[in-house]
């Protein structure tokens, strides 16, 4: 099995089609066309506008293509072993390689050879910077996102990948398209073989992958390595979940296992947006060390190539001394597992903010979902309350359309929610939150129980992966708050992982979990303050008190990172 050691690359990308309200000045993204996206409707009978694009210009293109170069070495100075130059996904290059977007007629447009051409001219300008040997790129030739997609997606992907092996570069990490509906269960399509076969290089699968599928493919020779996203995001040892076929969680460190060596595994990037004013943050070393296990592969998130290059708020660049300090320490924290790591450099876009909500017309709420399940790139999501429990209760609903009235009609908004977002990423990956006896916002009903019974059997028929309900509020008995226990009739007819909250302490989710009571218990104030909750519980050691005045606010420190561990040495 390939194993790549001590390697640490970074991946370099540009923008987007739309715009970002925190674009640098207001200034328009650039593109390989000016053309703009087709508005989308939103739910108070406007519209949503991206910004216009600005197309570059021949003469400036030189300049953009500088920019790769100088970031490839910056990256290398900042101690990463090489980069991933990002050519996927709507992003600048890809615009100029898909032909739904380039509508060019100087030499950067046309036929194939001209919309790749850019492509090319930033992978000879790093590699010459840098050494090919230090050099991988990403494609997505049958990815749609943001408009942009190729009528002849595999002829455009050939072309890129026997192009590429001119330049002897170290990889080609490509994308699946979208799962697809076979049987009744999504699997991947495998239209990637005709350009592993063509490359010369290490070829990484990407796209929906789970252990199962991705052993298999790289035993028969379709990858030499895959890469998992949302599966190493929610599982920071994912190559030892792997190794012994352990369950996978979401975001739960209980479940953690020891960092035993495994290779073959590549973490995806994955955009944080945890970096204020565009430098890598110290949290950021935490979060890519949990992650790191010997001979791994880490792709780190995307990083802008210049101050024009930030579509998110408080994503990491690296144009600047300053920055390129600050990845450093990251970086090194990496390599003291022995892993392999990607960082990403990109220029992004983002969604403006949405306009506020109004009573909902029932011909616009199929509309509104489907653009939210499509648009929104939902994986691994837990869907939460809120507007779904205002159609829910029936003290707040008094729509007498087909949302309203019968109990079935107020809990259609809230099912056809999920469907779509099954039909979008598979039930697998779905979750969702109920609060039965919550009156918040004096949104409450009158039948709770028979509420929310209707809604776990009906998530039943979507087999998604679990239920998150929260029980009603504490009752003091005998001087001491105890939780009222009423989810038990959900919990037996939900076919689910069930996860029960609400004031939880350890003992009593001891004792809702050794009694069956629920599969797991959340915690949330007490996590909060104690940043070492597991340990605390297995050691049942004393707990620190939360700070309701820092709960909400923008301090990167008090309240949010300064809660003590019970070891100084953590």
């Amino acid at each position: 099995m390939l194993c790549i050691k001590r390697v640490v690359f970074s991946s370099v990308k540009s923008g987007m089609l739309e715009g970002h309200p925190n674009m640098p000045n207001g200034q328009a993204p650039i593109s390989s066309t000016d053309k703009q996206l087709a508005p989308q409707d939103i739910q108070d009978g406007g519209v949503i506008t991206s910004s216009s694009s600005r197309r570059l210009r021949s003469d400036e293109i030189p300049g953009v293509v500088n920019d790769f170069r100088l970031a490839a070495r910056n990256a290398i100075e900042a101690g990463f072993d090489g980069v991933e130059i990002h050519a996927a996904h709507g992003y600048l290059i890809e615009q100029f390689m898909k032909d739904s977007v380039n509508d060019r007629t100087d030499e950067y447009g046309g036929s194939l050879e001209n919309r790749c051409r850019f492509a090319l001219e930033v992978v000879e300008a790093v590699a010459n910077e840098i050494g090919a040997d230090r050099v991988g790129v990403r494609l997505s030739p049958f990815s749609d996102d943001c408009e942009c997609w190729d009528s002849n997606p595999e002829t455009l992907g050939l072309y890129m990948v026997q192009s590429l092996n001119k330049y002897n570069i170290l990889f080609c990490h490509m994308v699946e398209p979208r799962m697809c509906i076979v049987e009744g269960r999504y699997q991947i399509p495998h239209r990637l073989l005709p350009m592993r076969k063509v490359f010369n290089g290490i070829f990484i699968a990407a796209g929906g992958y789970d252990r199962e599928e991705g052993n298999k493919v790289v035993d028969e020779g379709y990858a030499d390595l895959v890469a998992y996203g949302r599966l190493f995001l929610g599982n920071p040892d994912l190559p030892k979940r792997f190794e012994i076929g352990a369950p996978l969680n979401k975001y739960d460190r209980l479940t953690f296992y020891t960092s035993d060596p495994v290779v073959g595994i590549v973490l995806a990037p994955l955009t944080r947006t945890r970096s204020y004013g565009n430098v890598p943050q110290p949290h950021a070393i935490l979060y890519y060390s949990q992650r790191s296990t010997k001979g791994g592969l880490l792709i780190a998130e995307a990083t802008g190539v210049s101050d024009t290059a930030q579509g998110y708020p408080d994503t990491p660049g690296i144009w600047t001394k300053e920055q390129v300090e600050a990845w450093k320490p990251i970086v090194d924290a990496v390599h003291q597992k022995v892993v392999s790591s990607f960082a990403k450099f990109g220029m992004l876009g983002g969604p403006p903010l949405m306009e506020p909500v109004r009573f909902l017309m029932s011909s616009t709420i199929i509309e509104l979902l489907q653009k939210n399940a499509i648009e929104a790139g939902f994986d691994g999501v837990e869907i939460h309350g809120y507007l779904l429990e205002q159609f829910m209760m029936d003290n707040a609903n008094d729509r007498t359309d087909e949302y309203g009235g019968s109990l079935e009609n107020q809990c259609r908004f809230a099912l056809e929610i999920v469907e779509a977002v099954i039909d979008e990423i598979g039930a697998d990956w779905v979750g969702m939150r109920l609060q039965p006896f919550s009156d918040q916002l004096d949104c409450w009903d009158s039948d709770p129980e028979a509420v929310e019974l209707y809604m776990v059997k009906s998530l039943n028929k979507y087999n998604i992966l679990y239920c998150n309900m929260v029980e009603p509020r504490m009752a003091t008995t005998e001087v001491r708050q105890q939780t009222p226990h009423r989810l038990l009739p959900m919990r037996k007819a939900f076919n689910g992982t069930f996860i029960a909250a609400g004031g939880y302490d350890r003992d009593e989710g001891n004792k809702a979990v050794g009694e069956g009571y629920t599969d797991l218990v959340a915690y949330g104030r007490w996590f909060l303050a104690n940043p070492d909750l597991p340990k605390r519980f297995e050691l049942n050691a004393p707990l620190n008190a939360n700070d309701r005045h820092t709960f909400y606010g923008s301090d990167p420190a008090v309240g949010y990172t300064n809660y003590p561990f019970l070891d100084s040495s953590d």
